[in-house]
């Protein structure tokens, strides 16, 4: 999108102190399921609304004056969410009444505003920053400080931001895997939106119950870097969502690879020429979908 502003050098952050905290299994906290039960979802209808580079409108009106005033984009339809892919792991997520969230946000992929929530992963200073703008309302770190280990439950507005931490790597090695995890869940309307992180394992025992039905999985797909292919398809059977969002593999190429293997397990393949695209709970689509938006390249 044209209004979309990128800084060519990152922020340099403050290396992260050394965490003493048990391995995280999923079951230090009660199995909570933080979306909606799947048994309560609304029947699936027509498929989502693709918005156009520039922050278009997605063709269906309301009535939220307030909203349409806004400087964060044209207004949303009443029970909609709009994601924007800024890059590598980093999405917009903004809700009817404009409340707005960056994932894994780096200081340099952002809007042309502050939003009001940000949540943060500590495995690289891609994911994260010391320096967060003026105007957040809450920077979400995503890792244990002290053997603390992080639990958020923040409202802002129609948006819900929660957290279950999980490690980064399985074997813990690299100094930083050790709870330096989080996978952030974003709910609003009815919709579940599920950014899985810099996750490297798959999830333990408790962490899909905590997590809960899922909507739309934002997922790394670098194979590498983060998780394996095919640990990340035993992920995505975990966890069900009806649609994936592919992030983190703009250096890597594995795009067509995890396409492919996506294709292969009934899920459809869409792609959208824009960066932003928005959801209703009715507009999900009736089948599995792998939804590639334009960004993966940064």
């Amino acid at each position: 999108m044209a209004w979309l502003t990128a800084m060519k050098t990152p922020t340099k952050n403050s290396a992260g102190a050394v965490l003493l905290v048990p391995l995280l299994a999923g079951l230090a906290a009660p199995a909570v399921a933080r979306c909606i039960p799947i048994a309560q979802q609304e029947q699936p209808g027509h498929l989502w609304h693709a918005n156009d580079k520039t922050g278009g409108k997605t063709g269906e009106k309301t009535g939220d004056k307030s909203a349409a005033r806004s400087n964060r984009g044209p207004a949303l339809p009443r029970g909609a969410m709009a994601l924007t892919f800024l890059g590598h792991s980093s999405f917009l997520i903004r809700t009817h009444k404009n409340v707005t969230a960056i994932t894994d946000y780096n200081g340099y992929l952002r809007a042309p505003y502050a939003p009001d929530v940000v949540t943060m992963n500590r495995a690289h200073d891609t994911h994260y920053t010391d320096t967060i703008q003026p105007g957040v309302k809450h920077a979400l770190k995503g890792w244990a400080e002290k053997g603390v280990i992080p639990r958020h439950d923040v409202r802002v507005g129609d948006l819900r931001v929660t957290n279950v931490p999980t490690n980064i790597r399985d074997n813990l090695m690299g100094g930083n895997g050790l709870a330096g995890n989080s996978i952030f869940i974003f709910e609003s309307a009815g919709l579940c939106v599920v950014h899985l992180g810099h996750l490297h394992h798959l999830l333990r025992p408790g962490h899909a119950g905590r997590v809960g039905s899922v909507d739309i999985l934002l997922a790394p797909i670098d194979g590498g870097w983060t998780i394996s292919h095919d640990l990340l398809v035993r992920v995505i059977d975990q966890l069900q969502p009806q649609v994936v969002i592919p992030m983190h593999y703009g250096y890597s190429g594995n795009l067509p690879v995890f396409a492919a293997l996506m294709k292969q397990r009934k899920f459809q393949i869409r792609t959208v020429k824009a960066r932003s695209v928005s959801f209703t709970k009715l507009s999900l689509p009736a089948r599995p979908t792998f939804l590639i938006l334009e960004g993966g390249a940064n």
